[in-house]
């Protein structure tokens, strides 16, 4: 493993992947070498200023949620090393809190037993979807791109699933169960979310970092709570050049802003608003 040289790269701990980000903090001098992902173009592309004074996104329970399911589903073999299933089923006493600050020293996280068994399940809906199980059997899993980018700083993505023989790359997400309530919804929920700049950015970086063309994307959903339900989605060529042009055009602006030292806000100045639409057919 050589991360972080410009490439392709397997089996990269998460915590080394992210070793390299662009904090809030960077300037255009402490941000040579390091890299930029998706996920801080999409924050950074609705409001420069409000993400350059923003903290370090803390992990919430949702997160890790997922990062759980991520693990018994791409790295099963790596659970011992990364869990350790909780002793406890609260941590009020002094003797629970100092076993779980023990734990947490030493690069383990503690789950209970009611998470565990969340993951589970979500893992289970996804197997036994036909179409998500053909994705999944026999792929690479946890792939990392990296790549120049014409600026100071690389360009990075961390591939969940990767088919073999295929020019697809597959994308695992937890979702609330309000997004899978229709069509509708999860066309809303993959937009808002900005899924379709990660689906550009990470074929056009696969193919930037490692020579070989990947055109197609797919998500592989799954609620995060019961009745867990499990969704292939394919976004079409359409909505993935799209979403690798915001992301180059992301990038290329986070760039000027980064040497500039200037962090334009959506509120700068004087903005007038209307009423939204529906609120002038409702009064009536």
């Amino acid at each position: 493993m050589n991360w972080p040289a410009p490439g392709i790269h397997e089996g990269v701990p998460f915590t080394l992947y992210r070793s390299d980000d662009i904090a809030q903090s960077d300037t255009w001098a402490t941000a040579h070498g390091k890299s930029i992902s998706k996920s801080t173009i999409v924050d950074f592309i609705g409001d420069p200023a409000a993400w350059k004074q923003s903290q370090r996104k803390q992990t919430t329970k949702a997160m890790r949620g997922g990062s759980l399911f991520d693990c018994l589903l791409t790295e099963p073999d790596k659970f011992d090393e990364r869990y350790v299933l909780s002793r406890y089923d609260e941590f009020r006493t002094n003797e629970a809190k100092a076993w779980r600050a023990e734990m947490e020293e030493s690069g383990i996280e503690v789950v209970k037993s009611a998470d565990l068994e969340t993951a589970q399940a979500q893992l289970n809906a996804v197997m036994s979807k036909t179409e998500a199980a053909r994705l999944i059997n026999g792929s690479r899993k946890q792939v990392a791109f990296r790549h120049k980018t014409g600026h100071p700083f690389f360009s990075k993505g961390l591939i969940d699933i990767l088919p073999e023989d295929t020019d697809t790359i597959v994308d695992i997400k937890c979702c609330e169960p309000r997004a899978m309530e229709s069509l509708r919804s999860m066309q809303r929920h993959i937009f808002e979310w900005g899924y379709h700049i990660q689906a550009g950015n990470y074929c056009q970086g696969y193919s930037f970092a490692g020579g070989e063309e990947r055109t197609r994307f797919k998500f592989i959903f799954v609620t995060s709570s019961a009745p867990f339900r499990c969704a292939v989605v394919s976004l079409p060529l359409a909505a993935i050049l799209f979403g690798a042009d915001q992301y180059t055009l992301g990038l290329n602006r986070f760039a000027k802003c980064l040497a500039d030292d200037a962090w334009p806000s959506k509120w700068d100045g004087e903005v007038e608003l209307d009423l939204p639409e529906y609120a002038y057919s409702e009064s009536q």
